[in-house]
C-alpha cells in the first residue's frame, strides 16, 4: 500500500506529464488536393490551427465557417490570411449566406471533385451534419469532439465516445475520429443526459445573481 507521500508524487509526476504535451493525438496532415475546413461557433478557434497546418502541408484550404450572427463569428480575417478560400454562413443572414455551414459545404463537393477531406470542429449536432452531408459523395470526414474532454488523461470516462462499434476516449485515443463512424445518436442522447439538472442549476445561478444586483 503506497503512503500519502508517494501518491503526492505521484500526482506531481501525472501533473508535470499532463503539462508536457498535448492531450490526446496529433491531426494527422498529409499533403494531397483540396481541404475544407469546416467550423461553427467556437470550434472555429480550434479549426483555425487545422487549416493552418494544411495550409503549411501545401494544401489547398478552403474555410467554411458559421456562426447565429455575425457578432458571433470567430477567425475571419485570420483564417482569410492563409486559406485559399473563406465562405461564411449565417443562421439570421447578417453576414454572408443565410443558413447553415453543410449548405455551402454541399454546394462546393458537388462543383470540386478534388476535396480529399473534410475536417468539422464545432457543436456535435453540427459535426453529425457534415458528417451525413460528405457521405454520399465518399469524402473522407474527421471530426474534433474536443469539447467532450473534462480530466483529460481516460480516467473519468466523460468523453467516451462509440466509434465502428468501439468504445473509444476522446482525450487519449481522439479527439479527431472518422466522422462516418462516430455513434453520433448515442452521443447526442448522452450529452442531453442531464440536461433537465443543468436547466435548474442556471435558473438557480440566474436567480441568486438577480438577487445581488438588488442588494
Amino acid at each position: 500500500m503506497q503512503t500519502k507521500e508517494e501518491l503526492l508524487e505521484i500526482e506531481q509526476r501525472l501533473l508535470v506529464e499532463m503539462g508536457r504535451r498535448p492531450l490526446g493525438k496529433a491531426t494527422h496532415i498529409v499533403k494531397g488536393d483540396s481541404v475544407i475546413c469546416v467550423g461553427g461557433g467556437t470550434g472555429i478557434a480550434a479549426m483555425h490551427h487545422i487549416a493552418k497546418g494544411h495550409h503549411k502541408a501545401g494544401n489547398y484550404v478552403i474555410a467554411i465557417i458559421g456562426a447565429r450572427s455575425k457578432d458571433l463569428l470567430l477567425f475571419e480575417n485570420e483564417l482569410k490570411s492563409f486559406c485559399d478560400e473563406v465562405l461564411i454562413s449565417t443562421d439570421d443572414g447578417s453576414y454572408g449566406h443565410k443558413g447553415f455551414v453543410t449548405e455551402l459545404l454541399k454546394d462546393r463537393l458537388e462543383k470540386d471533385k478534388k476535396v480529399q477531406e473534410v475536417v468539422a470542429v464545432g457543436p456535435v449536432p453540427m459535426m453529425q451534419a457534415v458528417a451525413g452531408t460528405t457521405l454520399p459523395f465518399g469524402v473522407a470526414t474527421t471530426v474534433s469532439l474536443n469539447s467532450l474532454m473534462v480530466d483529460g488523461i481516460g480516467m473519468c470516462g466523460a468523453c467516451r465516445v462509440t466509434v465502428d462499434g468501439e468504445t473509444k476516449f476522446t482525450c487519449v485515443d481522439g479527439p479527431e475520429f472518422d466522422g462516418h463512424k462516430v455513434d453520433f445518436a448515442e452521443l447526442r442522447q448522452r450529452l442531453s443526459a442531464f440536461r433537465s439538472q443543468e436547466k435548474q442549476s442556471i435558473e438557480h445561478h440566474e436567480h441568486r445573481c438577480s438577487c445581488h444586483d438588488k442588494h
